[in-house]
This record gives C-alpha cells, structure tokens and sequence, in this order.
C-alpha cells in the first residue's frame, strides 16, 4: 500500500494499545508532541479495564464500574484518539492498515498488550479463560449459579460430585490470586447462607511444574503455598491437565469432578506482533533491542507483553505492568531526544529497568511481597499490594471507586452474591430442573 493509497490519516507517533505502557507513555508525552496532529493514540475499545484487579471483580469484592476507566479522557490536551482495531503493519510504507482505514506514522509504538493463552488440544471447550473483564463476568456468573442451587431445599435435586468444585489451571500469579480469592468466597457465603451447601466446596489449584509462579523467588512459592493451605484450597504441583470434560478433568492419574475449570497457564501474543519480522521468544513475543525497538527498524518500538527485552542486569523482563509503566516514559524521553535531533545511539541511553520488587495478593487480607530487598507477608503486604494498585489506576475516580468497594465490602456484601438470590433459588428450586 503506497501512502498515498488508503492512507486517510496520520500522526508523527502513533501509539497503538492505551495500556499499563500506552497509557504512561501518553502521561509523558513532551510539549513537541501534545499539539495537534504530533500523537494519535488507537485501541480498539474506548475504555480500558484494569486487569491486575479483575479476580476481585469475579468475586464481587470490586464493581465492574470501578475497573473500567474512559479512554478518551487520557488524551485531552495529550493527543488524538481513534477507536480502531488495527489488522496489519506496513512496516516499508509506515503506515497501519486498520479498520478506519490507513494510518501513517513517522514513529510507531506498539503495546497492544497480550491475551490469555488457550488450552492445548481439545481441552479448549472445556475451559472458562480468566484474564478480561469479560471472562471476570463470566466466572462470577458461574459461582453464583453453582452456590445457589447447593444451598436451596434438600427436595430441590439430587447434588452430584464437584458441583460446587472450582478447579484452576496455572499456577502463575493470576491463578494464585483467581484461587486465594474464590476460597475466601466460599467461606463469606458459608457465613451467610441459611443452609449449609449440599456439597463441599473445594478449590483445587493445578500447576504442571514443580512450584507455583515459577518467575518469581522461591519465598513468592513458599508464602503462597502456606496460605493457599490455611485457606483449604488443595494444591496440585507437577499436575499438568491431560484431558476435560463437561463434568471434570484429568491430571496424572486422577480424574477430578468439577463444576467450573478455569485457564490460567500463560499469556499470547497478538498475531499483529507474531508476524512482524525478527526473533520472537516466549508466547510470540517480539525481540526488541536496548531502545526497545525492532533491530533494523528503529522508528518502530515494542512496549510491555508484546515485547522481548533482555535487560543486562535483570535477564529476560517478564510480561508485567511493572516492567510495562517504566518502558512507557522511557520511550516518551527517547522521541523527545530524536525529535530533537540526538538520534545517534551514543546519545540516547539505553532502557534499563529499576527492578522495585513484587507483591502477590494471597486474599483480602494477606498478600506476599519483596520490595526494594524488604520481604512482607501478611496484612503488610497487603496493604502494600492495594497502594500499587491504586498508584497506578488511571485517574482519581478509579482510586476513589476502588478504595470505596474495599471499605464498603464488609457492609454491604459482594456485589452479585447476597441473600436475595438465595432467597429467589429457593422459592423457585422445585420448578427449576437442572
């Protein structure tokens, strides 16, 4: 495509994804690219959900509302804002092929994010996915559809094994925190339901290496290990899933009946990064070099998930919104020196990541953490955990909405689970066939 083919728009940076690395960049855009015409953002969505809070949303600790934040107000006074899907990269012509038609850029900056990974094989349809908004919906919808029915009139039906199991694939953070969460639902409805579930409630998390979040320190392991066991869930280590069912599945020799399974063993790379050309590491992500940007393209940058970057101290940065929040002003201050004329490699310092440390909610109020060399369990880090997090919402009513469904948790409930659905479950349970 030529560029003066289908090319209808354009801007001298183009930032493609208004995530944890988007967004930052466009927080630190320098005076030269907020006028108009410098910088256009695209996302295909116009808001964007905060994903390191979506296993609360699953189990009605946060609002849906409080994790969605606007996009377009981001880019006031910033930049322009278009809502496209972008399908292809003409990396010869600069420009995007999107579903608003071309788009042409001087600089380009990738940090469309990743995707869950899906299961191999057949397990595919057998799976729930845990990682948007979206799939938080679902699953949330899944528990309360499971609990109801197990704690109406024993005449209602007849309980079948694993009707109230959850069982988790991964063993990474997602699915430590997804599985932390659920059992600490489980004993909040117990506490408030009239009658004690017809079944068991079991949380049975599956992690086909020898520990859980294997990137992590062993001390992120042993803490999580310990609490997830005070908490009940059964921790299956060296248990990779080989075959599901509607009805449950197989890990190793034992088959396990289950209700709700659920994915959460890996990222993806969209397939706009995958077909770029170069190295591409781990789940597709692309190899970028010291100025995150493509060898032999050095107007095309890859930021956060998308991007592979081996850091001279820290070794290959894994894909988290720590990593991505510091490549996005980094990036800011390197098109400030290239669009000043100091585009030689000696005059741009290469990116070099501040490792502050990791934290890992174990429940409402119990989290791991290192920070800076400090190792915190407990209440500590929790509170540690919640201060990131609101740190790095995107605005002020995020925070305000995020810290208001904590405080207000204990109340006014959870939101989708309260005794009115209980209440309705059993006035309806003699009619209702499963």
């Amino acid at each position: 495509m030529g560029r003066g083919e289908g090319v209808r728009r354009g801007a001298r940076v183009v930032v493609v994804g208004a995530g944890f690395a988007g967004a930052s960049l466009i927080r630190n855009l320098p005076p030269v690219l907020r006028r108009p015409g410098q910088t256009l953002l695209l996302d295909r969505s116009e808001e964007y959900p905060f994903i390191p809070l979506v296993h609360e949303v699953a189990v009605g600790r946060i609002h849906p509302d409080s994790v969605r934040s606007p996009i377009p107000p981001l880019c006031e006074g910033r930049c322009g804002f278009l809502k496209a899907e972008v399908t292809g990269i003409d990396l010869a012509e600069k420009a995007l092929l999107t579903s608003a038609g071309g788009v042409g850029y001087e600089y380009l900056v990738l940090a469309a994010g990743s995707d869950a990974a899906r299961p191999p094989g057949g397990l595919s349809s057998h799976f729930q996915l845990f990682w948007t908004l979206g799939d938080a919906l679902r699953l949330r919808a899944s528990l309360r559809d499971a609990w109801y029915p197990a704690v109406g009139p024993p005449h209602a039906r007849e309980p079948r094994p694993g009707d109230l199991t959850i069982a988790i694939a991964g063993g990474g953070a997602t699915g430590v925190e997804l599985a932390s969460e659920v059992a600490v639902l489980f004993r909040y409805l117990e506490k408030r339901s009239t009658r004690s579930p017809a079944v068991e409630p079991r949380v049975v998390l599956l992690e086909a290496e020898e520990r859980l979040i294997g990137w992590l320190p062993e001390y992120f392991h042993e803490a999580a290990l310990e609490q997830l066991t005070r908490l009940g869930v059964e921790v299956r280590l060296n248990a990779p899933v080989e075959e599901a069912s509607e009805e449950g599945l197989r890990a190793g020799d034992d088959w396990l009946p289950a209700r709700i399974r659920v994915w959460t063993a890996g990222i993806e790379i969209s397939n706009l990064v995958k077909e770029l050309p170069g190295e591409h590491g781990p789940a597709g992500r692309i190899r970028v070099d010291g100025h995150l940007t493509l060898p032999g393209r050095a107007e095309v940058y890859v930021l956060g998930d998308a991007g592979f970057y081996e850091d001279p101290r820290h070794g290959p940065l894994p894909p988290t919104a720590s990593v991505a929040v510091q490549q996005g002003p980094w990036t800011a201050r390197d098109l400030s020196r290239r669009l000043r004329g100091r585009d030689a490699p000696a005059e741009r310092p290469p990116f070099r990541f501040f490792n502050r440390g990791y934290v890992v909610s174990l429940g409402p109020e119990n989290a791991v953490a290192d920070a800076l060399g400090v190792r915190l369990r407990g209440l500590a880090a929790q509170a540690l955990y919640r201060g990131v997090l609101l740190y790095y919402l995107k605005s002020r009513r995020d925070r305000v909405l995020a810290a208001s469904d904590w405080a207000m948790e204990r109340t006014i409930g959870r939101v989708g689970f309260d005794l009115a659905a209980e209440v309705q479950s059993e006035a309806s349970a003699p009619s209702d066939p499963r």
